[in-house]
């Protein structure tokens, strides 16, 4: 039995449709790439049985589906939380600063509710010695914002309560025509707030920041909120670690307008609209179509130990950076409390919250999984760098963007052949 895990020596196998391995593991966003070429097999009802199926959150199950069937299996749920210093922010002298220069409070239940407030909090929070280490150099956020590293997650997780509208299924794409939606207002300012934070209120460098430099940030506690994934949470528990115990999690900030790109124009509610992002997804492991039939019987035996609920506890509650996707997981505070990640009840309580309300909001962005995703990743990326280099406007870098998201979806079968798939992938 063959194993691998090399996302690009996938699609090659898929690609040139070559025996490669029994197993293979993908990121759930190259699902259309490799569930959509027919390149595995259909997990069979005995094994779904065993592995408890009805047990991993619908909005998880559906990155494993196509067409209604199921083709792999999780191990992990990668989504994006916000992180914050709930120490910091339930301190009455920092409150009673910061409300004299904004008007309300400092929430260490809940940190920013909206944008506007994680860039109150942003701009508050830079440039004065919270630290307490004798330097005036503290910030007040980080972001992942380099091009070729995870840009991409970065700015989708700051734009979708902006672009994500709760009556139009649609994120990326138009549902009805393809087109991509990447140069409408929501996006724009999604991306022009996101320069002037990161130029303004990030640690130096923040407008090219890698994954691991935000969360490191956050770590180090040279800044008070960050969003992520689960590196922050690995960090809160961890021994000699600054922020131990002090970290707040919510799911990501809303916004109380929100562009309709059906009405072509910016609705208003009275409560903050929120759209988490399923970012990346996570990690599945699949059997390929071409499997030596003759170990069939241990090739689905191994898949169903890695991903049964006993090993998934495992992946969630160890340093492995894997995100928890079950329901018995999300109930099991102790687990994350007590275990290896030693979380204590009071942050473990406020990361699973945090990871429930994310994965079964109703109005969750699912990451893209269109064929050929990594070209739109790479496109958008540049047009992010673009802005943050100051080489062109947001307006200007989106536009780009779009044009190129449009001839990508064209290259791949037309714009609506993407939209077709686009609505498998969301569960139509």
């Amino acid at each position: 039995m063959t194993v691998t895990s090399k996302v690009t020596v996938t699609y090659k196998s898929v690609a040139t449709d070559t025996f490669l391995a029994d197993v293979f593991q993908f990121e759930s966003n190259a699902r259309a790439d490799v569930i959509g070429a027919r390149a595995l097999q259909e997990v069979p009802e005995f094994v779904l049985e065993a592995v408890d199926i009805d047990d991993v959150l619908p909005s998880i199950r559906s990155t494993l589906t196509w067409e209604g069937k199921i083709y792999a299996l999780p191990y992990d749920g990668d989504i994006h939380y916000y992180a914050f210093r709930k120490d910091l922010f339930a301190n009455p002298e920092i409150n009673e600063r910061f409300k004299a220069q904004f008007g309300y409070d400092l929430s260490p239940e809940n940190g920013a509710e909206t944008w506007e407030q994680w860039r109150n909090i942003g701009e508050f929070f830079t440039g004065w010695d919270w630290n307490e280490d004798g330097e005036e150099n503290d910030f007040g956020l980080a972001c992942m914002t380099k091009r070729g590293d995870t840009a991409w997650w970065g700015f989708h997780s700051r734009a979708t309560a902006y672009a994500k509208h709760p009556d139009d299924k649609g994120y990326f794409l138009d549902l009805r025509t393809g087109e991509a939606r990447l140069n409408n207002p929501g996006f724009v300012r999604a991306l022009t707030e996101w320069v002037e934070e990161n130029e303004n209120w990030a640690p130096p460098g923040g407008t090219n920041y890698t994954y691991g430099d935000s969360a490191n940030a956050m770590n180090g506690g040279r800044v008070v909120q960050t969003y992520n994934w689960d590196a922050v949470t690995g960090a809160a528990g961890a021994e000699g670690s600054v922020i131990a115990g002090l970290q707040g999690y919510n799911i990501l900030p809303g916004s109380h307008e929100v562009y309709n790109s059906q009405a072509g124009g910016w609705d208003t509610f009275q409560s903050p609209s929120h759209a988490p992002y399923h970012a990346f997804g996570g990690w599945v492991i699949a059997v390929s179509s071409k499997a030596d039939q003759a170990n069939l019987e241990t090739i689905w035996d191994m898949v169903t130990y890695v991903t049964k609920p006993e090993s998934g506890l495992w992946f969630v509650t160890n340093l492995t950076g894997a995100s928890p996707y079950r329901y018995s997981q999300l109930q099991n505070v102790d687990a994350f409390a007590s275990g290896p990640l030693q979380l204590g009840a009071e942050v473990a309580e406020d990361y699973l919250k945090a990871a429930q309300e994310t994965l079964d909001h109703p109005n969750h962005v699912t990451d893209l999984a269109l064929p050929g995703w990594v070209q739109y990743r790479d496109a958008l990326e540049l047009a992010v760098s673009k802005a943050m280099a100051r080489e062109a406007s947001p307006q200007e870098a989106l536009d780009e963007a779009k044009a190129t998201f449009d001839e990508i979806s064209d290259r791949m079968g037309g714009l609506e052949r993407q939209a077709e798939i686009y609505q498998i992938i969301l569960g139509g």
